[in-house]
């Protein structure tokens, strides 16, 4: 297909660029000009950059929030693994710790755009959505920075850099416990296509960002990251927050709510069957990496939690924003 046949398909770079100007204007407006925090992570965070910066350990450490937004059980907790400090850190030495969460959204945006010639309107669709607007502002979701590294894998590889994609998807494992999802399918692919490196760079990368922090205090850190998630009691589906009914979209949510439970043991065993039958019918591309861990982190994520948030569910949101990216590319290769 000739160009002039794409052009009316795909958007100028100067619209791409205002709208995103225009998005990221709001972001910092909201952080800058109105700073009110709907959840008690934004106070976590602030917290934790302090710590760092004074040379103390910031899983264990205590932490403070609004009683009417601090997560029961957390005053001891920083639940996010060391590599969200990548881009909450140096925000923070700024004292705008959220700052720092904005410009993660903005990566994984502007790496969307460089997975295909049609990249530009799905990394508009995630980047305007008003939810992820929202959970990078006022309700400040620190999965971010692991999504944004995982969005820049995907567009290292589609570039043709496996290597640098590796390191990338490292930084993304070493961000959030949540982005290991993706491990399997990108294992699998890169696997499949001969490459060793990329996966055994991805964890010895995510391996140099977490080791030094769970050496520091092993117990804290275990607890924290990853106990102190399946310790939470679940609530029912429909509960009372801080600012009024509250939902709490996962499958113990769900079962709560009619009375009974599901063991972790049964939740787990599910999301390997899953996992079995997604690998079973992987089709080996980039795109098909994209869609699968879409799928898997979103059904994951929905079995696993005793408490889920709306948050969670942004990064398989990221994953079918690069999928469709990707979709466009695929297209045009075969035109």
């Amino acid at each position: 297909m000739p160009e002039s046949a794409l052009r009316g398909r795909v958007l100028t770079r100067p619209a791409f660029l205002a709208s995103i100007c225009a998005g990221l204007a709001v972001r910092v407006a909201l952080v800058l000009v109105h700073p009110l925090y709907l959840t008690d992570v934004s106070y976590y965070d602030v917290q934790a950059v302090q710590h760092l910066l004074r040379g103390v350990d910031p899983y264990g450490a205590y932490y403070s929030a609004p009683p009417s937004l601090a997560t029961p059980g957390a005053a001891e907790v920083f639940a996010y693994l060391p590599g969200v400090f990548s881009f909450i850190a140096p925000a923070g030495a700024l004292s705008a710790t959220s700052l720092g969460v904005v410009a993660s959204d903005l990566v994984a945006a502007l790496s969307i755009r460089l997975l295909g010639p049609r990249g530009a309107l799905p990394s508009l669709a995630y980047f305007l959505f008003p939810p992820v607007v929202l959970f990078s502002t006022y309700f400040v979701n620190d999965s971010l920075p692991a999504i944004a590294f995982a969005a820049a894998a995907m567009a290292a590889e589609a570039n043709g850099r496996p290597n640098a994609s590796g390191v990338l998807w490292g930084l993304a494992f070493g961000s959030s416990v949540e982005a290991w999802l993706a491990f399997p399918f990108f294992a699998a692919y890169s696997l499949r296509r001969g490459r060793a490196s990329p996966p055994i760079l991805a964890v010895l990368t995510a391996a140099a960002v977490v080791l030094p922090f769970l050496a520091w205090s092993p117990g804290a850190f275990i607890h924290d990251t990853l106990l102190f998630q399946f310790q939470r009691p679940p609530v029912p589906f429909l509960y009372l927050g801080p600012f009024g009914t509250s939902l709490n979209p996962s499958l113990q949510g769900i079962l709560v709510s009619l009375g009974s439970s599901a063991p972790l043991a049964l939740r787990g065993l599910l999301v390997l069957v899953a996992l079995g039958a997604l690998l079973w019918r992987f089709d080996w591309s980039l795109r098909g990496l994209a869609l699968r861990s879409a799928y898997f982190s979103a059904l994951s994520l929905f079995l696993l939690p005793g408490v889920a948030f709306w948050s969670y569910f942004e990064l398989p949101l990221m994953f079918f924003a690069a999928w469709y990216a990707l979709r466009g590319a695929e297209r045009l290769a075969k035109a």
